[in-house]
């Protein structure tokens, strides 16, 4: 009987050996200077996918589309400045006819044309506010393409921790078996008794329950990545690590700095009009009438008189504080609410950079960690399992041993998925949306 649970153990042990092999993970993600680039079992790298489903991402987000509708409607104003006149030219004209007095069938017709006229400057000045308006609907989509940006990478995060959730409950269900069917040959044998495969029972129901739960975790953050990106799915290889460079070109800090663009340029155009345009007009008048005299004294006459006349009209307003002061105002507050927003934006951008690293190192800490901590519970676990077949732990033992491993599973696989989500993270911090 013991050379039998001798052979036994040394069986058990070699399965358990191929069981407790390195994990698996779905998010395959390379990281420079710490672990490997590890991959999910039955899964291929696709290559970097995050550039490809961004494009998927913005073609159906609303806030992007709003923003390119809001391009096409800046944009249209580039017509205003390449117009004659800063406004629509107008057509007009009167009638009068005589009713009363010493005028008989008097009747005057006119007409006019007229347009506003630019003031010095002031088309130049609109020019560039168009120009600064359409630089700022640019930086706002670029600003937009990053926050749909770390909307995919959190979806595309969840989706793999779930899924290593999945792997490791998998590997408890096959763990789980496997034990059993070793328990229930010893009951068999008499070497065991029917508490420990009550126990074995116990651990693998609890084993699918918990891989029930994961599976429909994994299909939710699935689905929700899927939404996101128009029905991508959340595999292959997201991202690698991106090298730093100028903090000025973060999208976060460009439209700040574009609306101030745009403030500015605004307070040019108030200072080109101080006053409303003005308008010039060429019109002609069309003068018949009969002309009598009404005193009794004069003998009554009557004469035709006609006439045509051809004129100028100009209208030009006066400056006046009241019209000036409130735009001039308005302008440079815009002016002073861009400031605060980019020196607010850069202290945010550089200290979420800081923390972004910060948090990389030590989730790459943790990660070799979790693997080292996870060699020594497969270790102990093998002893373990050893120990049991030739009847030096009891059951109980055993499994508060393989509670250890799963633990231990479980946080390496949560810490691999770590330095992926932080390098993410990092890149998000320095505005990379590719």
């Amino acid at each position: 009987m013991r050379l039998r649970a001798f052979a036994l153990a040394l069986s058990v042990g070699a399965v358990a050996a191929t069981a407790a092999a390195a994990p698996k993970t779905s998010g395959a993600v390379s990281v420079k200077g710490g672990e490997g680039p590890v991959e999910r079992r039955g899964k291929k790298p696709l290559g970097h996918v995050l550039a490809r489903h961004l494009d998927m991402a913005v073609a159906i987000d609303a806030q992007s589309k709003a923003l390119e509708a809001q391009f096409g409607a800046v944009s249209a104003r580039y017509a205003t400045t390449r117009s004659i006149s800063p406004g629509s030219p107008y057509v007009g004209g009167a009638q009068r006819n005589a009713v009363a007095g010493n005028l008989r069938n008097y009747n005057e017709t006119e007409v006019e044309a007229g347009l506003p006229l630019w003031l010095p400057g002031q088309r130049d000045a609109m020019e560039a506010t168009v120009s600064s308006g359409v630089i700022e609907i640019e930086e706002k989509i670029a600003l937009r393409r990053l926050d749909v940006a770390g909307l995919l990478r959190n979806a595309w995060w969840s989706a793999q921790h779930a899924a290593r959730e999945v792997d490791v409950a998998r590997s408890r269900v096959a763990m789980a078996r496997e034990i059993g069917a070793d328990m229930t040959r010893r009951v068999e044998l008499g070497d065991a008794a029917q508490a420990d495969a009550l126990l074995a029972r116990n651990e693998l129901l609890a084993a699918e329950t918990e891989l029930a739960q994961a599976e429909g975790a994994e299909k939710i953050a699935r689905v929700n990545y899927a939404a996101l990106t128009g029905g991508a799915p959340p595999d292959g290889t997201l991202e690698t690590m991106k090298p730093a460079g100028n903090i000025e070109n973060h999208p976060a800090l460009r439209t700040p700095l574009a609306a101030l663009r745009r403030a500015e340029t605004q307070l040019q155009l108030v200072e080109a009009t101080p006053i409303d345009n003005p308008d010039v007009g060429v019109f002609g008048r069309q003068e018949h009438n009969r002309q009598y005299s009404t005193d009794p004294s004069q003998s009554i006459t009557d004469q035709l008189t006609n006439a045509t006349t051809v004129g100028v009209r100009i209208r030009i307003p006066l400056p006046t504080d009241g019209r000036q002061e409130p735009r001039r105002a308005e302008a440079m507050a815009e002016m002073a609410r861009a400031k605060a927003e980019y020196e607010k934006a850069r202290r945010v951008v550089l200290a979420e950079v800081k923390a972004g690293r910060a948090n990389l190192a030590a989730a790459q800490k943790a990660a070799r960690l979790a693997a080292q901590r996870l060699a020594v519970a497969n270790e102990q676990f093998n002893l373990s399992r050893k120990s049991f077949a030739l009847g030096e732990i009891n059951a109980f033992d055993l499994y508060r041993v393989r509670q250890l491993q799963l633990d231990a599973q479980r946080a390496q696989a949560a810490a691999s998925v770590n330095v992926g989500q932080a390098i993410s993270r990092v890149n998000q911090a320095q505005g990379y949306a590719p």
